[in-house]
């Protein structure tokens, strides 16, 4: 998944590991400044401002945009409904190709601002999105579905790695839910588990011929195009979908020769890097993703797509 420019410069490496053992210890003055930019390549900004401002430049290059706010750690329920209320409202008057990724979890699995956040999608004719969770929220998920369905455009994600996922997805499917297929972050546990990609395809499978849509959330592209591969087989409509701040470039360039959009998921508020120091340690290539984080921070997601629309020369 990390994408690299050619070879690994150790010197560079050694730089971020040093820099990186700072962070970890905590004691060194620069440890803060470096975990701030570090976490900077993966987020629009703190603000909905700098996700709407991301949105405008991705419909500049003419890539579809999903905006996903993170509340902090102590913010209410009401508050982090209202950032979502609007964005809404925003994207709509903006005329974006856009939608709300929503974190159920930070609205306190709360029915009634639930009930707001479908309205408020209705209204604007733009998608509300419910992000996987961990294993333990998704049951509680559907009750809140089923004691209350959407009147607006829904979305659901569901994680390969989750044997249960499978069928959930087929069940979204047969309500007309567009669903996001990811690989999944978070453990189901004991015998809950299979392997994320062929858990992918499994659940992709089951979502052969769904009308209702399906994202290919990856950015490894061998799966992402086995996945577009056996959806349009099917007649499925589907899309390529992003991460901000992951490798673009080269899973952009495999869904256009696929003939398939991008669509690029940009998270704001309190986000942190997508991997954790332990990873420097395993892997070696995570450490050469960590010099491109301190190299360009912001930039680097912009510096991703300008090298994907080259290609096209």
């Amino acid at each position: 998944m990390i994408e690299a420019t050619g070879g690994v410069d150790s010197r560079q490496v050694d730089v971020a590991l040093a820099a990186s053992a700072a962070e970890t210890r905590g004691r060194s003055r620069w440890a803060e400044p470096v975990r701030r930019r570090r976490a900077s390549a993966y987020a629009a900004g703190a603000a909905l401002d700098d996700a709407l401002d991301a949105a405008r430049r991705l419909d500049a290059y003419a890539i579809a945009s999903t905006v996903g706010y993170s509340a902090g750690p102590r913010e209410a329920a009401r508050s982090a409904a209202d950032v979502h209320l609007a964005a809404f409202d925003r994207l709509a008057a903006a005329g974006l190709d856009s939608y709300v990724s929503v974190k159920l979890s930070e609205l306190g699995f709360d029915s009634g601002l639930l009930a707001e956040l479908d309205a408020a999608a209705a209204q604007s004719g733009r998608r509300l999105h419910l992000d996987a969770l961990a294993p333990e929220t998704v049951d509680a998920t559907w009750r809140l579905l089923e004691a209350a369905p959407p009147a607006g455009a829904l979305g659901m994600s569901f994680p390969g790695r989750w044997r249960r996922s499978a069928d959930d997805a087929a069940r979204a499917a047969e309500l007309g839910i567009a669903v996001r297929v990811v690989k999944g972050q978070w453990a189901h546990g004991a015998d809950g588990d299979v392997d994320p990609a062929e858990g992918f395809l499994r659940v992709v499978d089951r979502l052969a011929g769904h009308a209702g849509g399906v994202a290919v959330g990856t950015h490894d592209v061998k799966l992402l195009t086995e996945s577009v591969r056996r959806l349009t087989a099917a007649r499925t409509p589907c899309e390529v979908e992003l991460l901000y701040g992951l490798p673009f470039r080269a899973p952009a360039v495999a869904a256009r020769t696929l003939g398939i959009p991008v669509r690029l998921y940009v998270a704001y508020g309190d986000v942190g890097a997508t991997y954790g120091i332990a990873d420097l340690k395993r892997n070696p290539v995570a450490a050469w993703w960590l010099v491109q984080d301190l190299l360009l921070a912001k930039d680097k997601t912009w510096w991703s797509i300008r090298r994907s629309r080259a290609n096209r020369r």
